[in-house]
């Protein structure tokens, strides 16, 4: 086989790694653009490291192969997320629709009961104007809560109010303005997943190392299955799934958690919260390093040096 055949075969198949990565993005609106920019990121990056390398007098950490099995290991890092059920990778409220539906149809509901009561003289009409009042202001609420990005305690606490709140259907039974079903999800402090789908969610990555098994990888690329598959680790240990620490985490491992942090933090495409400045994004990955002891902080500081998001930005 001629050096030409075997580039066009190495084409080939980075070229099905693109297509895979984009077809994980494009799953989601919330994902569109994740893994092609965390490749551009990296490649910047590799490019000022090796730079720095240089001008230190030293050899380059990253030589052409080593370059490229990185870079691999980034385009195949969400791979796992081909299996994620799409109302959980795509859930913008605390509340799936149907549950949100629901309430407010409840809500309706207990307004033209109280309509019916005070037709019948059971409550005078300023009775009723006070439960229209706590309805509108109650639902208003709710639907904070739904959304919110971080449900602060002031909220969790109006929450609480309105769970406790009973009104008497046709039948004279008694039920609460807010299930208890939904009144855990609309608890739930930051973010829209429930600890059961977090963990569905974060089940990416098992999935990732599964699929990537079933892939010969050359020598040359022998680490990206377990860089891929790592990208979620944390030097405390608190990350996942293995619960790694300190130096069990290759140094590729944490460049590739901090592009993939740094990612997270900046998009504008999250169902679950705005978009941050770059500038707070980097203080956000700082206190992660320096304060929390999750990241590398060399790493952490030559990346915020690097400034490899501007291009894309």
């Amino acid at each position: 086989m001629t050096q030409r055949e075997i580039e066009n075969i190495k084409e080939l198949f980075r070229s099905f790694v693109r297509v895979m990565s984009s077809a994980v993005d494009e799953r989601t609106p919330y994902n569109a653009t994740h893994t092609r920019n965390m490749a551009e990121y990296g490649e910047r990056f590799i490019s000022y490291l090796n730079e720095q390398a240089r001008a230190a007098g030293k050899q380059p950490l990253f030589d052409a192969d080593h370059r490229e099995e990185f870079l691999m290991s980034v385009w195949l890092h969400d791979i796992g997320k081909l299996v994620i059920p799409l109302e959980i990778m795509n859930k913008d409220t605390r509340l799936m629709p149907e549950q949100t539906n629901e309430l407010l149809h409840r809500f309706e509901k207990i307004h033209l009961l109280a309509q019916i009561s005070c037709l019948k003289g059971m409550i005078s009409e300023q009775e009723l104007k006070r439960e229209q009042e706590e309805l509108v202001k109650d639902r208003e609420e709710i639907l904070q809560a739904n959304t919110a990005g971080i449900c602060t305690d002031a909220l969790r606490a109006e929450i609480s109010r309105i769970h406790e709140k009973t009104y008497t259907e046709e039948d004279g039974s008694t039920r609460t303005w807010i299930t208890d079903e939904e009144f855990r999800m609309l608890m739930i402090r930051k973010g829209t997943l429930s600890e059961e789908e977090r963990e569905i969610m974060e089940s990416h990555v098992v999935f990732t190392d599964k699929l990537l098994s079933e892939i010969r990888f050359s020598k040359k690329l022998s680490h990206v299955r377990a860089w891929a598959a790592a990208h979620h680790e944390l030097l405390d240990g608190s990350g996942y799934p293995k619960h790694l620490k300190g130096n069990q985490i290759p140094m590729e491992v944490r460049m590739l958690t901090i592009l993939d942090i740094f990612d997270a933090l900046v998009a504008e495409d999250r169902p679950y919260k705005p978009g941050v400045p770059v500038e707070k994004a980097l203080k956000i990955l700082d206190g992660m390093a320096n304060r929390e002891g999750k990241l590398d902080p060399e790493l952490t500081r030559l990346f915020a040096e690097s400034r490899c998001w501007e291009k894309k930005l």
